[in-house]
């Protein structure tokens, strides 16, 4: 019986010093900020935090980056950010709490409507049934982290050979549209935009979204030490829906078309601009061309900063 009373003892005491540490390490987390939280990685591994993504519509003429605010007090926030600075801001239906799993979260209002879902430690998540004024869309998303920031560009293509209705080619690619029309093609870098990062990549062909990563490499300064250009591979090639979408060069595989510029100094500019390569069994060899938007929806940060510098 006095052993029974000393395991019972010992159990209870074990027990209560757990409970103690986590009530003391609960405590320490309300008592710091939403902010503070993020900064000291408290909710890395939570399903609360900052979520970054893209949004396209499928027919290719609306974009926009995605910022997502789950902070277990307010309501969680989706802002929808346009190329043109249009800013829309959803709010959900109802809150999220830490460390809860988020299923079929429904956001509805202005134009937009969509469910959020993400497991309890933040992994996977997803946009779903996403539509912009009555338009079926596509999003992707990545969590942010205390160990790198997530940067979102959206952009456009244009066809420049081998594009539907191009006299020039007698098999043109039909998915590709007619020279000169844009369609979507954003871009998200993970670990901000420093040195071999990796890259999420959303692009729109003929209402089908393909998502692919890419890297860059090969990182070098210009003489005024002002910008950084990378070159941009991707790994492997993005697929499309009858053939590869390359950014290497049929005449030096190490070498790239497609850039990633952005400054070195205080002054923020960031521009993925260039060439890609969509090579077709069927239609033969088409080009791409390729610019982000500016904050106004100009071609490229960088580029005008260049222009008035």
């Amino acid at each position: 019986m006095k052993k029974l009373f000393t395991v019972l003892f010992c159990s209870a005491v074990l027990f209560s010093c757990s409970t103690d540490t986590e009530t003391t390490t609960t405590n320490e987390e309300n008592a710091l900020t939403f902010e503070e939280q993020l900064a000291s990685g408290a909710l890395d591994n939570s399903s609360l935090g900052i979520y970054k993504g893209l949004f396209t519509t499928l027919d290719g003429q609306n974009r926009a980056t995605i910022l997502i605010t789950l902070n277990g007090i307010s309501t969680p926030t989706v802002e929808f950010l346009m190329p043109d600075g249009d800013k829309n801001i959803v709010r959900a239906s109802e809150n999220v709490g830490k460390g809860q799993v988020v299923d079929g979260l429904s956001f509805n209002e202005g134009d937009f409507k969509f469910n959020f879902n993400v497991n309890k430690d933040g992994s996977n998540p997803t946009i779903t049934d996403i539509t912009y004024m009555g338009k079926e869309g596509d999003a992707i998303l990545l969590k942010e982290t205390s160990k790198g920031a997530i940067e979102t560009k959206t952009g456009t293509y244009t066809c420049e050979s081998g594009c539907f209705g191009d006299e020039d080619d007698s098999t043109p690619h039909p998915e590709l549209g007619a020279p000169g029309a844009r369609q979507t093609f954003n871009i998200m870098l993970d670990n901000a935009a420093v040195g071999n990062s990796n890259i999420t990549m959303q692009i729109i062909l003929n209402r089908r979204t393909y998502e692919g990563h890419a890297t860059q490499q090969n990182c070098t300064s210009d003489l005024q030490n002002v910008y950084n250009t990378c070159e941009i591979f991707a790994e492997p090639d993005l697929n499309g829906n009858s053939g590869p979408i390359r950014f290497r060069t049929l005449a030096d595989p190490s070498t790239s078309l497609f850039f990633h510029q952005y400054s070195t100094t205080s002054v923020d500019c960031s521009t993925y601009f260039g060439t890609a390569v969509y090579r077709s069994s069927i239609f033969g060899r088409s080009t791409l061309s390729i610019i982000t938007d500016d904050p106004v929806a100009n071609g490229g940060d960088c580029q005008d900063l260049k222009r008035s510098l």
